[in-house]
């Protein structure tokens, strides 16, 4: 079996092409999908209309993360701080209520049967948990691509399509290729116009609004640093020094100039 895995790809339709160019190019069987489709970039309803596209073509394995089940508990009217807010109200008025019933709709984990009574384990967060004849557990969320072994488990995260945060610039997916004699895990980062990307993310509120959370993102995209979590603990620091127990802009804004200054 030959699997192509992607994950948190957080609305960047222009990194999943250039992975999709890949995908149509190469022979594989099947293609896991790691969560986080949504929030952040301009494309999240082209995101998952391509994945709808692509369970209709290959045999694919889908999860949600957590950014999709945060769109599904904001369309439920549950309450987030006004970070995160923005960042959820733009991409909701960019979906359809089929698009947010499709995410709600996906599984939290997934496991996959092997022909060896082993099995893979697919969840968006690493779990060290006991899983009954896992050979395989496959996870995103960090946007940093490794693998390891622990416990005669092995651990594949394929990094972010998206928006990596472990010093790569491009798109991040990993090919699993599992045979009866060998096994074989590729690493691969590609090239796509990340340019274009910028100049679309910058016509966005995200990017021109208070928060000012597209900038950060240009950050990351440029440099391959979680400039957002910088900023996050920079705001939390500021926050506790000052004790403010309430959300505050005003602390958000100084986090987000010492950043881009």
């Amino acid at each position: 079996m030959k699997f192509i895995i992607l994950s948190d790809i957080h609305g960047n339709i222009k990194a999943l092409k250039e992975c999709i160019k890949f995908i149509e190019k190469s022979n594989i069987d099947a293609i896991i999908w790691c969560g986080d489709y949504v929030t952040d970039f301009p494309g999240s309803h082209e995101v998952i209309k391509m994945i709808q596209l692509f369970v209709n073509k290959y045999k694919c394995y889908v999860i949600k993360g957590n950014r999709d089940e945060n769109m599904i508990d904001y369309v439920k009217g549950k309450q987030f701080d006004i970070r995160q807010r923005r960042n959820l109200e733009y991409t909701y008025k960019s979906l359809t209520e089929e698009d947010v019933k499709w995410l709600e709709s996906l599984p939290e984990t997934i496991e996959i049967e092997l022909d060896n009574n082993k099995k893979i384990y697919v969840s968006h967060k690493c779990t060290y948990e006991n899983i009954d004849a896992c050979m395989y557990k496959i996870f995103g969320h960090s946007h940093k691509q490794c693998n390891f072994i622990r416990d005669n488990v092995k651990y594949i995260n394929p990094g972010s399509v998206g928006i990596p945060t472990d010093g790569s610039i491009g798109a991040q997916f990993v090919i699993l290729e599992i045979t009866d004699n060998y096994e074989k895990i590729e690493q691969y980062v590609i090239e796509y116009d990340i340019g274009g990307l910028i100049q679309e993310l910058k016509s966005t509120s995200i990017y021109n609004d208070e928060i000012k959370w597209g900038r950060l993102l240009e950050e990351e995209l440029k440099t391959g640093e979680d400039y957002p979590m910088k900023c996050i603990e920079e705001y939390e620091r500021i926050r506790d020094e000052h004790h403010l127990t309430e959300e505050s802009i005003e602390a958000w804004n100084i986090a987000v100039k010492m950043l881009l200054k």
